[in-house]
């Protein structure tokens, strides 16, 4: 078993090693560190006066009463002065104006051992060797103590020229009100979410849409604002916004508590300045009343087009009476598969209300005669034919009616008179003739 002997040479042992390696040590950092004398003597060669000119941000030296000592070049460059007009004769604690400003108790808090720095105050700076002509300067001054060797204590005062800060800052300032005003006075609706669905911008008119405020949608959800379905349209549109490159455009519709609204609607993604995806923007048209316009429009369109369609029609196939129970249908120019069908149409329309009992058709004016006249011409016969009417066919030309015979037409029950005057004289006298029968 150890002895307390034996442990107690150890340790001395240990720290004998110990001691000869911090001897060892001291001696390398002697070997490299230069005496202390000979560091006083480097920092007494600085020439503090100069570097204190040196300096371009204008520096003052007050003493603990308050009265300026030093004034550096900078700083009476910058007032147009020079030092012998202010080193001894300005104190701060004396200055109305630095007790008013807030300077005097920033001199006494950094005569206490504050660091003390002020807002930025503005000067104006007349002409001289900074400036070519009057301008306003920003300055931000920094108050701090320090003590010489012999234990007096002084307080250094660095005003900084923050004028370029300051006229940014209002600039930018300036820049966002001025949009402020243009976003909530646009005559549309403007916001912008984040890539969480979070409202962090809303104008005038979208809380007026909407029938609440812009406190109160701030920071809220589309699902806390819309129901799910339109919510779920909305976050949809979002996404690929921002997903795109390009604005995208959609057409929206909103019930709202006066009825449905339409909008268009442009979506766009929203970047940093680091271009990192921010949210989604967006700007909606309320375009209702032009779409209820253009519904409108269109529905009056539409009757307009049949009533043309309609005019048109008795036009291009008018029925004339010319008698109790005798009706003349005219047929004018060509005669194609769809004109035969609504000639048809009219045709028997005109039986049916006039109680016609002879009907003459008229091909005068029909230039030639194809498959379709000469199908249309026996459609509509036997169509008459089936009502009860006599069909008498005038004015065939010799073109038509070598058609007619070339394709088979069946004339079988159809009269026919070479001249509308013949017909119609056929067409009497067969009327004349029913009524003496009646009679």
């Amino acid at each position: 078993m150890e002895t307390y002997q034996q442990r107690s040479e150890g340790i001395e042992a240990e720290n004998a090693r110990l001691r000869a390696r911090v001897e060892e040590l001291e001696r390398r950092l002697r070997a490299v560190e230069p005496p202390r004398d000979a560091q006083r003597e480097l920092a007494d060669s600085v020439p503090y006066r100069a570097l204190f000119d040196a300096v371009t941000v204008p520096l003052v030296v007050h003493r603990a009463d308050g009265l300026l000592v030093a004034i550096n070049r900078a700083d009476c460059a910058r007032w147009g002065i020079t030092p012998d007009q202010v080193i001894g004769s300005y104190n701060p604690l004396e200055d109305p104006q630095a007790a008013t400003t807030g300077h005097a108790e920033a001199f006494l808090r950094a005569l206490a051992g504050e660091v003390v720095t002020l807002p930025a105050v503005s000067y104006d700076i007349e002409p001289g060797a900074l400036y070519s002509e009057k301008r306003k300067v920003w300055t931000e001054p920094s108050y701090a103590s320090f003590e010489d060797a012999s234990g007096n204590r002084f307080v250094v005062v660095v005003s900084l020229d923050v004028t370029a800060r300051v006229e940014s800052e209002a600039q930018r300032r300036r820049g966002a009100a001025l949009l402020e005003a243009f976003v909530q006075n646009a005559p549309m609706l403007m916001y912008a979410r984040d890539t969480e669905g979070r409202h962090t911008l809303v104008n005038a008119p979208v809380a007026a849409h909407l029938g609440m405020s812009r406190e109160e949608m701030m920071g809220k959800t589309q699902h806390e604002l819309f129901p799910a379905p339109v919510a779920d349209r909305f976050m949809a549109q979002d996404r690929a916004a921002m997903a795109s490159s390009e604005p995208i455009n959609a057409e929206d519709e909103l019930e709202l508590a006066d009825g449905p609204h339409v909008y268009m609607t442009t979506k766009f993604a929203l970047r940093d300045e680091e271009g990192r995806l921010s949210g989604c923007g967006g700007i909606s048209i309320d375009i209702t009343e032009r779409v209820r316009a253009d519904e409108r429009t269109r529905q009056l369109q539409q009757k307009m087009l049949l009533v043309q369609q309609e005019t048109i029609r008795a036009i291009s196939t008018p029925l004339l009476p010319i008698a109790d129970g005798v009706l003349v249908a005219p047929l004018v120019g060509e005669l194609t598969r769809e004109r035969g069908a609504q000639f048809t149409e009219t045709l028997l329309e005109g039986i049916s209300r006039q109680q016609a009992r002879i009907t003459i058709l008229d091909v005068t004016g029909v230039p030639q005669a194809g498959p379709e006249v000469t199908d249309a011409l026996i459609r509509a016969a036997r169509s008459a034919r089936l009502l009860g009417a006599e069909v008498v066919l005038t004015g065939i030309r010799p073109s038509v009616a070598q058609a007619l015979v070339e394709l088979g037409a069946d004339l079988g029950g159809i009269v026919t008179r070479s001249t509308l005057e013949r017909g119609v004289t056929y067409a009497l006298s067969m009327r004349r003739g029913a009524r003496v029968a009646e009679s």
